[in-house]
């Protein structure tokens, strides 16, 4: 590579840090700041997960699903908690990796036996995963996004999924951010044509969430416009074969593995219902739930739903089309008694965002929509922070 090369890839990355992290450290900021502040003035539900025990930044992030991966960062699947099966293993992985490095740093001088991580160093990994995912997903959203959008444009997307009234799940110890950050990059590499990476990410991504397999088609799909422009057949087979088969792969250790543990290959989905009582039912079914049980996840589900018809033939087809999965695989699923969660699953449906912040043209409008997120935001993150289940 000639050094003018290297200058002119630094020089860009130099412009995606000074673009993406102003973005991040508001949101960060936010986030933390509206989690003390309800800690200290409202305190908090849980008997379990407290500041006292944990540090109230710790705490405020480490609530409701942050306990299912966390006992599985420290024990793995294992027979005696097969509901833990719903989680997918490679956020709990990285999870263990970031605990045992940290506590690996603060016990040096001591024999190994005794450096092995507690819950607060396993908590402090998965938030930190967390967030240097949130801050590559932002970086790798706004190349998406400059693909077909202004800079000014695509800043505005940007900012609306930082401040969006839930996304303080990108900051807790939840899998969000690591999932969005491999389905962002998937795309990236597809759009360089470097479809082996895009099938690997995706890969990595469907063994973070199941709805990874889901982001297979938006691969074909870039796969077959690029037949239709270098009209190289056996190319495009071969890489068609690459984007559909690698990602399954991944996707199938999980199985294996749970067959290995349980004796049964789709325990997840045998604990979805268990646990959760997740099960196929009709949209306008699943809507009329959520109307009755979460208003929150109701609006959410249909303010999403207009703008991802609103979207039709306005943003390139593969990003539309995973941004349909995002939503539409949630909602064709009911809870039963339990919140759908939309107001989380709304926040995988990335392109939308982007489209948003390009489709807004009046500066007031947009100062109204982000002003109203951060209320809202600030809500719901002191809520959640303080032990309030909300999605």
């Amino acid at each position: 590579m000639g050094a003018g090369r290297v200058k002119r890839k630094f020089a860009a990355t130099l412009e995606l840090v000074q673009v993406v992290w102003p973005i991040f450290v508001v949101h960060l900021l936010f986030v933390l700041t509206a989690g003390v502040l309800w800690q200290h003035y409202f305190g908090t539900l849980s008997h379990t997960v407290t500041p006292k025990r944990y540090g109230t930044f710790i705490a405020g992030l480490s609530h409701w699903d942050a306990a299912w991966f966390l006992h599985i960062a420290k024990h793995g699947y294992v027979r005696s908690n097969p509901d833990a099966a719903a989680f997918f293993p490679l956020f709990p992985i990285t999870m263990n990796m970031v605990g045992h490095l940290f506590s690996w740093f603060a016990h040096l001088g001591t024999p190994l036996p005794h450096r092995q991580p507690g819950d607060r160093a396993y908590l402090l990994g998965g938030i930190v995963v967390s967030n240097v995912s949130f801050f590559l997903a932002l970086a790798g959203l706004y190349i998406v996004s400059r693909r077909t959008r202004t800079p000014r444009q695509a800043v505005r997307g940007l900012w609306l999924m930082a401040l969006f009234p839930s996304s303080y799940y990108f900051s807790a110890a939840y899998s969000e951010s690591l999932f969005l950050m491999l389905i962002v990059f998937s795309f990236v590499f597809a759009y360089q044509r470097k479809w082996i990476w895009a099938a690997i990410l995706m890969g990595l991504a469907s063994l973070t969430w199941d709805l990874g397999v889901f982001g297979i088609p938006s691969l074909l799909w870039l796969v077959w416009r690029d037949f239709r422009i270098h009209q190289r057949l056996t190319k495009s087979l071969a890489h068609a074969l690459e984007v559909s088969v690698i990602p399954v792969l991944f996707f199938s250790v999980y199985p294996a593995w749970l067959e290995h543990i349980f004796g049964n290959p789709l325990m997840f989905v045998w604990a979805e219902d268990h646990h959760w009582h997740r099960h196929f039912t009709w949209i306008w079914t699943s809507l009329h739930e959520d109307y009755l049980r979460d208003p929150l996840g109701f609006l959410a589900s249909v303010l999403f739903l207009i703008i991802l018809l609103a979207a039709i033939r306005r943003m390139p087809f593969e990003q539309w089309l995973f941004s349909a999965f995002a939503l539409l695989i949630p909602l064709f699923s009911s809870a039963g008694t339990y919140p759908m969660s939309m107001v989380r699953f709304v926040l995988m449906a990335f392109p939308l965002y982007l489209f948003v912040g390009g489709a807004i043209r009046k500066m007031e409008t947009y100062f109204a929509v982000i002003a109203a997120c951060s209320v809202f935001m600030a809500w719901l993150t002191g809520l959640f922070a303080s032990g309030h289940w909300i999605a």
